[in-house]
């Protein structure tokens, strides 16, 4: 008999069904690009309810409306006439209004927000930095900042406690004026849609627990791509149950012969340890027990490994993820130079150097850390290690120069003379104020391997703001039980009656002191992660310090036996390890070894989650807490430590050949889940290359190759043209405008047309008669005779005199739109607004541009027919939801009766395919991207090059000039380095009619 569901597996591969048949648990879906990602989470979602799950209970989320809404139309296919009707399929956004309306009480905002855009935001920004009389940033730079930090889930009142210099003082101050204009006019801007969500989730528990109990299934499209305040959002609706399905199309620990010292003192390699196994592991303090294996991982793995080489001639390579226990020890660090990065909430980053001070010295002293505490910093980074203190000096300056981070101290120096800037505290300020040092410190972090929460040093954070969470593996010993230890010391009584109110025992330091603190000790490490969580959730600006308490007993009191967790790819020489012995080794050389799909293992020890692999003690990461947005799909299987892996490798979408190309360029990646695409397809002709003199040559090609495929019956909707950047859109638009070949830009949205925002604000301003913003924006048009002094004294509720008429007629306009939104189908709600308001009279007959806006403002009233089945003013709701939260590739889907060549960025065609793809600049500096270094990610551009060649099917174009006009002067350039990853055997040079030999079978 044919199970219930079955028919949901046909046609799919058999890694297809792995994850269709899934149902209760986590389950991790790694989907390469044409992989038939979407096919498997519909099928998955038709057979959930087909066993019998009802549709109310799922919740599918995803990114774009385009995607939404096809995911939607595949689920509306697979179970037609459905009796529970189709599960949510949304995008976050749009999931936010959905539930700050259903909620509005609880999240305390009216039903009837308004969502602001990017105009409405900088018009009110203005407006404040106006009123506040500076000049000195700009709405864009304020907003960005704000922005930022509710991304980040951060609230206003958070941020300003914590506002330092000026320019941190300012955004402050802005933003909690801006939050009162949008509180006055009842609007939310695109951030809150998210941010006043999850506040609404944190704040209100009773909601919480009643959304996590009407969808007990989600789905999460794009993982990689979610922010901290999407994630959070997820996590919290997920609960207990962790029915979460999340599907990741992200390119992201110790190698096969590493020899592991097993029970018996003997060695074997890791490929052959394998779950039940017993392996020597550290118990704490240098104790070395028998212990048991409980799990064994391995995976492919393309790119850098990090080899350590130490003193004692021991070798270990790892993937850079992978955590070792490694840091300076006095008395055993050689002498050594450094360049630091350091950090100082409230004043930025800076630069420096310094040394280990071992020669002549009457004790031995870390130079950065005396500097550090010097200047009560929060955290140092080394960027550099040298022999000599002119290489760190040299190194210094570079990297100052390139990233645009000073150097000068941030505290003022004290001495005899008090005439130079560093004695003036003020002049200090003012140079960090002007640069923004957390961007480009963050990007040097990244340049350099090192990552914002493992620092080689922090604040031991007992006072102030400062707060840590100390986690010790193996901290002590119970009998002959491994204990692992949490410690929190302090002396802010809110922090402690917020532990207790988790129930936590709290002790004073000393008996009689003002200051208290937290320890226990958990044989379970993952019951310990648990309690950090908790800790967490109510001491959010908590930081977790992570050591492993490994080394032998202390021969002096203040000799330390314990070295904090290092990332390998953080891990330097001059650093200390453990070794197998109950000693230190010390790391003298760090390097990179490339590496193309090796196996790399990881093993689970039973308690103590440590064992010796090379002689050397290191850390097995299966556990972690920590959820940076682009750590969010690679730990997830550390998160959820039982969740399904399924890779979709097979490719339905390109050809043999491109695929080829892609898999060479994405390899070069080292932070990726590993995934190789293969298709069954044809091979698939080569990849065209075509070296221009300059960049109009290079439209001209473009245009030409694009007229012969549609001479060959490729239609012109399925041909697009990628480019890195939007300025590049020009010369080619100029190129198929003089050629007459049909074009259309996905940038310029229709609701974001002039005429079509005015009738949109005309709506909001019916439904929301608070919204200012709209008001001032559409009181002149058309011309009314109202000006910006009249204007004010009606929201001022001021005697009007002459112009009391002309306003009077205004308002009466408005509340005719507002009736008629109440009681008129959406469509027909539309068409009145445009005549009520003037509008169509302004544009009606006039000039040829009048008559194509005109045309765009009854394409809206065509648009809201859609909503037609919807009780008003409902509908009008919806229609101003999808226009504020349309994104660049919903703009294909109005466009789409009106054909043509696709131009593009890459960023915006990611989700979509074509039968033709030409990706245009393939230049050094344009693509990859190189503004200035401090910007540059590479493994990010060479991720954004892989998603350019897989939008094609069939047919693949790659072009570069020799010279280009950049900043109105000409420039050289040369061929972008990702061609080189091609082999050369796979393209052809359009000039050339060599024949190639064939390396795809």
């Amino acid at each position: 008999m044919t199970s219930p569901g079955a028919k949901y597996l046909e046609g799919l591969n058999e890694v297809q069904k792995q994850a269709v048949l899934h149902k209760d648990g986590p389950l991790l879906i790694v989907a390469g690009a044409g992989a038939g990602k979407t096919k498997t989470i519909t099928h998955r979602i038709a057979h959930l309810i087909e066993s019998g799950v009802p549709s109310r209970s799922i919740l599918a989320v995803t990114f774009t409306n385009k995607a939404a809404g096809e995911m939607r139309e595949r689920v509306s296919r697979l179970l037609p006439g459905a009796r529970g009707g189709l599960p949510l399929i949304a995008t976050f956004h749009s999931l936010g209004v959905r539930l700050l309306r259903e909620f509005h009480k609880e999240a305390k905002i009216p039903r009837g927000f308004s969502i602001w855009d990017q105009d409405d935001s900088s018009r009110a920004v203005k407006a404040i930095l106006k009123q506040l009389g500076t000049d000195e940033w700009t709405p864009r730079q304020i907003l960005s900042a704000i922005s930022r930090e509710k991304g980040a889930g951060k609230a206003m009142r958070d941020y300003r406690e914590k506002a330092g210099n000026r320019r941190e003082q300012m955004v402050a101050l802005v933003w909690e004026r801006y939050e009162k204009v949008l509180n006055e006019e009842g609007g939310l801007d695109f951030d809150d849609l998210l941010f006043r969500t999850l506040t609404l989730f944190r704040d209100s528990p009773k909601t919480l627990s009643l959304l996590q109990n009407r969808w007990h299934y989600l789905t999460i499209d794009e993982y990689q791509d979610t922010s901290a305040v999407q994630y959070e959002m997820m996590k919290l609706l997920c609960g207990d149950r962790s029915n979460i399905c999340v599907v990741g199309d992200l390119d992201q620990c110790l190698v096969a012969g590493t020899q592991i010292t097993m029970a018996d003192g003997t060695t074997k390699s890791i490929e052959s340890v394998h779950a039940g196994d017993f392996v020597l592991s550290n118990h704490g303090s240098g104790h070395l027990k028998p212990t048991r294996v409980t799990r064994s991982r391995s995976r492919k793995f393309t790119g850098d490994l990090v080899e350590l080489t130490f003193k004692s001639g021991k070798k270990l390579a790892s993937t850079p993820e992978h955590i070792h226990f490694a840091g300076y020890r006095l008395g055993i660090v050689p002498q050594s130079y450094f360049t630091y990065l350091m950090h100082k909430r409230g004043i930025g980053w800076r630069i420096g150097v310094s040394q280990v001070y071992t020669n002549g010295q009457r004790m031995p002293m870390i130079g950065f850390r005396l500097r550090y505490n010097q200047e009560h910093a929060d955290k140092v980074w080394i960027v550099g290690t040298h022999t000599t203190p002119n290489e760190a000096r040299v190194f210094e300056y570079i990297t100052s120069l390139e990233y645009k981070i000073p150097t000068i101290p941030f505290v003022a120096r004290k001495g005899l003379s008090l005439k130079g800037y560093v004695h003036d505290q003020r002049a200090i300020e003012s140079v960090f104020e002007h640069f923004d040092t957390d961007s480009a410190a963050r990007k040097l972090l990244k340049a350099r391997g090192l990552t914002y929460e493992y620092p080689h040093h922090r604040a031991q954070a007992t006072t102030g703001e400062r707060r840590n969470i100390v986690v010790t593996l193996c901290g002590s010993q119970r009998k002959m039980t491994p204990m692992h230890r949490i410690a929190i010391a302090a002396s802010d009584p809110k922090d402690k009656r917020a532990l207790e109110s988790i129930g936590l025992s709290i002790r004073p330091a000393k008996k009689g002191s003002a200051n208290w603190r937290f320890e226990s000790a958990y044989k379970d490490y993952g019951a310990l992660c648990e309690i950090v969580k908790k800790i967490q959730a109510v001491l959010p600006h908590a930081e977790v310090v992570e050591m492993a308490r490994l080394g032998g007993n202390k021969k002096k009191p203040k000799d330390g036996n314990s070295l904090p967790y290092l990332p390998a790819s953080s891990v330097l020489p001059g650093m200390a390890v453990f070794d197998g012995k109950n000693n230190y080794d010390i790391v003298e050389r760090v390097k990179r070894v490339p590496a193309k799909q090796s196996l790399v293992y990881d093993l689970d020890i039973e308690n103590t989650h440590n064992f010796i692999a090379n002689g050397i003690v290191t850390h097995n990461c299966i556990y972690t807490w920590r959820q940076a947005e682009i750590e969010n799909l690679l730990s997830f299987e550390r998160i959820f430590s039982k969740a399904k892996v399924v890779r979709l490798e097979q490719n339905y979408r390109s050809t043999r050949t491109i695929l080829a190309a892609a898999n060479s360029v994405i390899e070069k990646n080292s932070n990726r889940i590993p995934k190789t695409l293969f298709s069954e397809g044809a091979t698939g002709e080569p990849i065209t290359t075509y070296d221009a003199m300059n960049e109009r040559d290079e439209s001209w090609f473009v245009v030409e190759q694009s007229a012969l495929l549609m001479d060959k019956k490729v239609p012109a909707n399925e041909i697009a043209v990628l480019y890195r950047e939007n300025s590049q859109s020009r010369v080619l638009e100029e190129a198929f405008l003089h050629a007459g070949l049909p074009y259309r830009v996905l940038g310029t949205r229709f609701f974001e047309r002039k005429e079509v925002k005015d009738v949109l604000s005309y709506l909001r301003a019916g439904l929301n008669p608070k919204s200012k913003s709209d008001v001032v924006r559409i009181v002149g048009v058309p011309p009314r005779g109202i000006g910006k002094v009249t204007l004010e004294k009606m929201f001022a509720g001021e005697v009007l005199g002459g112009a009391g008429a002309k306003v009077t007629a205004f308002q009466s306009t408005l509340a005719k739109i507002r009736e008629a939104i109440k009681v008129l189908p959406a469509s027909e709600a539309v068409r009145f607004c445009i005549e009520a308001s003037g509008i169509q009279k302004m544009f009606d007959g006039k000039t040829e541009e009048g008559r194509e806006r005109l045309g765009n403002i009854r394409e809206l009233a065509n648009l809201a027919a859609k909503y037609e089945n919807e009780e008003p003013p409902s509908g009008i709701e919806k229609l101003l939801e999808e226009a504020a939260l349309q994104s660049e590739q919903d703009q294909l889907d109005v466009d789409k009766d009106k054909g043509g060549v696709t131009l593009m960025t890459v960023h915006a065609s990611k989700g979509l395919e074509f039968d033709a793809v030409f990706i245009v600049g393939m230049e050094q500096g344009l693509f990859p991207s190189m503004r200035n270094d401090a910007e540059r990610d590479p493994e990010e551009e060479r991720r954004l090059f892989y998603v350019a060649l897989t939008r094609a099917r069939k047919h693949l174009f790659l072009s570069y000039a020799h010279e280009r006009t950049k900043y109105g002067s000409r420039e050289g350039a040369v061929p972008s380095e990702f061609l080189s990853d091609i082999d050369s055997r796979l393209m052809k040079h359009a000039t050339n009619t060599e024949e190639k030999e064939d390396i795809i079978d």
